[in-house]
């Protein structure tokens, strides 16, 4: 009997996980047929791509004193588009479960052998893949843009005049002392690896940001309401970074921090400077706790909410 009864548990646990995939699948396909989606990549790109060339250019016309390297071309550039892209995921998080009670869609949904926390858990897992899918657009295109900053470091030995710039693209190269350019102070592995450790970090604050949503959007029917209301909570949380009363007291708590703090770091890395992650890594777990209490309110207002079928 006991046998059994666990071959039939896990046969159950493998149809759930089974429907929860197909949902996930569904959902993934809707999010980006979805309006907001598209435009979000759209203004990643633009947003990321524009501003650091714009700065480039500036400062290069300007005849500044200023000059961006490759890498914290790249990190800056990236950090412009994830700010704005942020609002735009956590915007999408609340229209995810709000539009779906606003549409009437959801009595349809459940009207199917589905069960409400497979149906949330698809819900959550495509706004991961679609963060997930945003960090590595403005990660790629922030690549892009660096990589059009021609390497000035390069090591040259017994010569008056450094060697031709190279031709190919991009031109990241190790890291050298600028008044002794044979001495290499990080390779370029070293460097491309501490930041794109940082951009693996980014992904959870960011999360949090869309968990935020995702939780106002299940406590709110209306989605219009939950979406107003996630994007000025995003926005008040985002202020206190410019108040020094407040980002001396809360800056730590607000998982909108890290993003700044991991940033930081990064254009740390491309000087060839080896960050301390502690700081950022508490920060990330603030904001990883964000996201599980978050989520898991979410869901379980959901699997409790009384819905007429």
């Amino acid at each position: 009997m006991t046998d059994a009864n666990s071959h039939s548990r896990g046969r159950r646990s493998l149809g759930s996980l089974r429907r929860t995939a197909r949902l996930t699948w569904v959902e993934i396909r809707k999010l980006v047929s979805h309006k907001l989606f598209p435009a979000a990549v759209i203004i990643t790109l633009l947003v990321t791509a524009g501003l650091g060339l714009a700065a480039k250019n500036f400062t290069e016309s300007t005849g500044s004193t200023v000059r961006f390297s490759n890498y914290s071309l790249w990190v800056a550039s990236a950090g412009y588009g994830l700010q704005v892209s942020a609002l735009l995921l956590t915007a999408l998080g609340a229209m995810a479960m709000s539009s779906e009670a606003t549409g009437r869609t959801l009595n349809t949904i459940l009207a199917r052998p589905v069960r409400r926390v497979e149906f949330a858990l698809a819900k959550i897992l495509s706004l991961l893949v679609a963060t997930i899918a945003i960090v590595a657009t403005a990660a790629l295109a922030a690549w892009v843009v660096g990589g059009t900053v021609p390497e000035r470091r390069q090591p040259f030995s017994h010569r008056s005049e450094p060697p031709p710039r190279p031709a190919g693209f991009p031109t990241y190269d190790d890291v050298t002392d600028p008044q002794y350019p044979d001495t290499v102070i990080a390779t370029r592995g070293e460097v491309m690896g501490e930041i794109l450790f940082g951009f693996a970090l980014l992904v959870v604050p960011v999360l949090a940001g869309v968990s935020l949503g995702f939780l106002l959007g299940t406590l709110i029917e209306s989605s219009g309401l939950a979406v107003g209301i996630a994007v000025g909570v995003f926005m008040t949380l985002e202020a206190t970074k410019f108040i020094p009363m407040f980002e001396e007291y809360l800056g730590h708590l607000a998982f909108n921090y890290p993003m700044t703090r991991i940033t930081t770091l990064m254009l740390e890395a491309g000087k060839g400077t080896v960050p301390q992650w502690h700081d950022a890594l508490v920060g990330v777990g603030i904001s990883a706790i964000y996201v599980g209490v978050s989520l898991l309110v979410s869901v379980t207002v959901f699997c409790r909410r009384d819905i007429t079928l």
